[in-house]
């Protein structure tokens, strides 16, 4: 009968391996598909992009073009600038006789211009007859005349505005705004940006439903063998039971230590704001995105070039990889070896460094968040150039890691209780 408990055990631990390993490989396809979501849709390609903001206001300047009227009192400051040109103009060409002077300078070309000879004939009697005229008292009224044919253009003025500013702008916002983006595009077999929003979505959906069925089989097929362990506890020996919550253990510890424990998403809602009394819109926008698991921050951390980083990195290496699994071998090798259950280094760690345990779990969620932070403060903010109050919506939530971390470190504790009493009273 106990052979048969074994074997069943045995049985359902390779199955839990087999779905825990299930559960990696969605995950890691549902976290490429989150950082190629998140990429996309990052402010740099919204908020923070010219681009966007030519485009947007280009449009914004457009429309605006139909509303566009001169109004009467801008028309007087024009005509009151007209008659000031005028009246400058006839002070210079008709008063000073600067015109003559022109005249005079365009007949010089030619050497033989019957013209200049007339010209220089009558100069005299030109001068005096051009002084005589009074064009000076007629300013006021051509003015109004202008003015006149300037209000009966106003539809050529609007075009030429609106050809102004085109030719201004049409060069920065011809090009396709997902040009950058243009590999995610043709990653996911899409030609624009909504699309591959959407295709993106769609597989990501299924890669979470996909997960669910293997997750539920895992965490089922390991909270199965502990109850087996718990109600046959007064049944089945010792050590094979302690060796049975030992792999339990270890198979929550590599899954926790695999799959990302904290998923930290903060974005902008849909932004509008109000230019020349009209909305201009963005979508919503991510400020930052990162889902990493324990081992992927420890190598993010060993490989960086800080010091100090590298040391926070090599902590987390040690408390959260290095001592559980030693722990866990060393569990194995006392229930066996009375040698290796006597050595102050056994005791140590499997006695008396417990309390570290769940310690990683909260040191490993507040580090990460601290990433999180740092990471939106830094890469968004100061990027920008400017300090300014943004409304963000948090989308962060936990992770599959966390809770098979969590339940390596309430069967670690566990399991080293049960051990120390029982040889302590073995012992006495």
């Amino acid at each position: 009968m106990r052979s048969l408990t074994y074997v069943f055990l045995g049985l359902i631990l390779c199955a839990s391996v087999y779905f825990g390993y299930e559960v990696y490989q969605n995950s890691i396809k549902e976290n490429k598909l989150k950082y190629d979501y998140a990429e996309i849709n990052e402010i740099k390609y919204g908020l923070f992009n010219i681009d966007a903001w030519k485009s947007k206001i280009y449009d914004l300047v457009e429309s605006k073009i139909d509303d566009f009227e001169i109004s009467d009192d801008s028309y007087d400051v024009i005509r009151e600038q007209m008659v000031l040109y005028l009246e400058d103009l006839h002070q210079e060409y008709f008063v000073e006789g600067k015109l003559i002077e022109s005249f005079m300078t365009d007949k010089g070309d030619d050497k033989n211009n019957v013209g200049k000879v007339l010209l220089n004939m009558f100069k005299g009697g030109i001068e005096k007859q051009l002084k005589e005229i009074d064009f000076k008292s007629r300013i006021p009224a051509l003015a109004d005349q202008l003015i006149l044919e300037l209000k009966k253009r106003s539809p050529e003025i609007k075009g030429a505005i609106s050809k102004e500013i085109s030719e201004l702008l049409i060069d920065q916002t011809a090009r396709n705004l997902g040009d950058r983006r243009q590999a995610y595009f043709e990653k996911y077999g899409q030609d624009n940006f909504v699309d591959t929003n959407s295709e993106i979505l769609k597989q990501i959906n299924e890669v979470q439903e996909a997960r669910k069925t293997p997750m539920q089989y895992a965490i089922g097929l390991l909270l199965f063998a502990l109850l087996i362990l718990l109600f046959g506890y007064k049944f089945l020996p010792f050590r094979p039971s302690m060796v049975i919550l030992n792999f339990v253990s270890i198979i929550a510890l590599a899954m926790g230590l695999a799959l990302p424990m904290i998923e930290l998403d903060a974005r902008l809602n849909a932004v509008d704001i109000t230019l020349l009394d009209a909305q201009i819109h963005f979508d919503e926008q991510v400020l930052f995105y990162q889902s990493k698991s324990i081992l992927q921050v420890t190598e993010t951390l060993i490989k960086n070039h800080a010091v100090d980083v590298k040391i926070v990195g090599y902590l987390i290496l040690l408390f959260s990889i290095i001592l559980p699994f030693s722990k866990m071998v060393l569990s194995l090798l006392a229930l066996f070896m009375k040698k290796v259950r006597t050595l102050s280094i056994t005791k140590t760690i499997i006695f008396y460094m417990g309390k570290w345990s769940m310690a990683d779990v909260f040191v490993v969620a507040i580090f990460m968040s601290y990433i999180g932070m740092y990471g939106l403060l830094n890469s968004q903010i100061v990027d920008a150039g400017a300090t300014a109050n943004l409304n963000t919506v948090n989308y962060s939530s936990l992770s599959p890691g966390i809770i098979f971390f969590t339940a390596y470190c309430i069967l670690s504790i566990i399991m080293s209780s049960l051990i120390h009493r029982h040889f302590k009273q073995k012992d006495l």
